[in-house]
């Protein structure tokens, strides 16, 4: 992992603005970061409370036009760079960050980069209470599974930032994504849906000792 953040730190030049997602390797990339002369932002409260920590400054989502790059982590990222961003649980928000990114770069092991995405790895849909026994319904009816996120640490369910419920949906493999994302995307009461397709420019893969780096436009 240590080549990986070294790839990353070097992508990073002063005056840009940089926007990091969540997760440790996220984390680690941003306690290696010697040059603080950026703008950073971030969709991540553990993130934004690190760098608070190391004294980073962080500016606002809505103070921002455009992130030079986007650091993120992803669970699953296929070969067309389509990924799923299911556990964090904080997929709409970091949509937001990375719709505004020139480079959307993902950071993860080689083994998260195959060939169709991992059906171990659930599409995740935020989703406002009431609409949510319409919502599975519907996920039944394409032929899949859906549970509503339940919290490891207290009793109920898990809510987003926004104070909405998560429901993962399970399905027999993901070769149907965007036609199942389409749908459910669409239902009223889904906030947002952790399949982001056609948003990651780049992806930085650490192997046992290197790392590639896969670009969008060299596909």
């Amino acid at each position: 992992m240590e080549k990986l953040i070294e790839t990353a730190v070097n992508l990073i030049k002063p005056g840009m603005s940089v926007s990091f997602g969540g997760g440790r390797t996220v984390g680690r990339l941003i306690q290696a970061l010697k040059d603080t002369q950026i703008q950073v932002s971030s969709p991540s409260e553990m993130t934004r409370q690190l760098c608070l920590e190391l004294g980073i400054p962080i500016v606002p989502l809505e103070q921002v036009t455009q992130f030079d790059l986007a650091f993120d982590g992803c669970d699953s990222l296929d070969q067309q760079l389509n990924a799923l961003k299911s556990n964090g649980g904080i997929h709409t928000f970091e949509k937001l960050y990375a719709q505004l990114a020139k480079r959307y770069i993902i950071m993860a092991p080689e083994a998260r980069y195959t060939k169709e995405l991992n059906s171990d790895v659930q599409l995740t849909l935020e989703v406002i209470d009431v609409a949510m026994p319409q919502i599975i319904n519907e996920v039944l009816r394409l032929g899949g599974q859906a549970e509503v996120r339940q919290s490891s640490d207290m009793a109920g369910m898990v809510r987003t930032p926004n104070g909405n419920g998560l429901v993962d949906c399970h399905f027999t493999n993901w070769s149907q994504i965007e036609t199942i994302d389409t749908d459910l995307a669409q239902m009223t009461g889904v906030v947002g849906t952790s399949y982001f397709k056609n948003l990651v420019t780049d992806a930085l893969l650490a192997t046992d000792d290197d790392v590639k780096h896969i670009k969008k436009e060299a596909l």
